[in-house]
């Protein structure tokens, strides 16, 4: 048995196939996928947005972003959060029979959790990407308006602050990495559940639901 692929019986379930599939639904899924990782781009859009501003103003001088701003952040985190919960347990009962198929065929419980959780990852990293160009575009909007453009590529190219252990990262690459390993972490949490209950679902009475 190769590594990252399991067998039952004649059935085989490689990664490369599971990726495969996952990256299919999504297509076949597209508006929903689309609003899932809408929803990651504004939080992360936010997060990168408040993270820059504060290094900028630090550049200047100034006092960085105010404490309730970093709660208005973990607020908004979480509730875009509870946003892809709700996406993805909808997702869940679009495609009980798909699943009920799938083990009918001899996919076990993981290899249904597996394919959901992939999901997340893409719709995260996705959503990462866009809220990381988003925050960007937001910050330096802020620094044109208020005349520090200048202290906006000094602090994009200076060492990020921010957080210690990416202290000696310049800011633009730091939040870049913040920015994905943030937006896929919370996919991944936020989908655990609605993948968990999918799969736990009977292939029988999965076969009989109508949607």
């Amino acid at each position: 048995m190769s590594k990252g692929t399991w067998e039952i019986g004649e059935v085989s379930f490689p990664l490369s196939e599971a990726i495969k599939i996952s990256i299919e639904n999504i297509k076949k899924r597209f508006t929903r996928a689309l609003i899932t990782a809408l929803s990651v781009t504004l939080g992360i859009a936010f997060m990168v947005t408040l993270l820059l501003m504060a290094a900028i103003q630090e550049q200047q001088g100034k006092e960085g972003a105010a404490a309730y701003l970093y709660w208005l952040l973990f607020i908004s985190l979480m509730v875009c959060g509870v946003g892809i919960t709700n996406s993805m347990l909808i997702a869940v009962a679009e495609r009980y029979k798909e699943i009920g198929t799938y083990k009918t065929l001899g996919a076990l419980d993981r290899h249904i959790l597996q394919l959901f959780l992939l999901e997340s990852i893409v719709i995260g990293g996705l959503g990462g990407l866009t809220g990381y160009i988003g925050g960007l575009i937001a910050a330096l909007a802020y620094a044109a308006i208020n005349d520090a453009v200048n202290a906006a590529f000094i602090a994009l190219s200076s060492p990020f602050s921010g957080l210690a252990y990416l202290g000696a990262i310049p800011t633009a690459f730091s939040l870049f990495i913040l920015a994905l390993t943030v937006a896929m972490a919370l996919s991944l949490i936020a989908t655990l559940y609605p993948a968990y209950y999918a799969a736990r679902l009977n292939p029988v009475e999965a076969l009989r639901y109508e949607v």
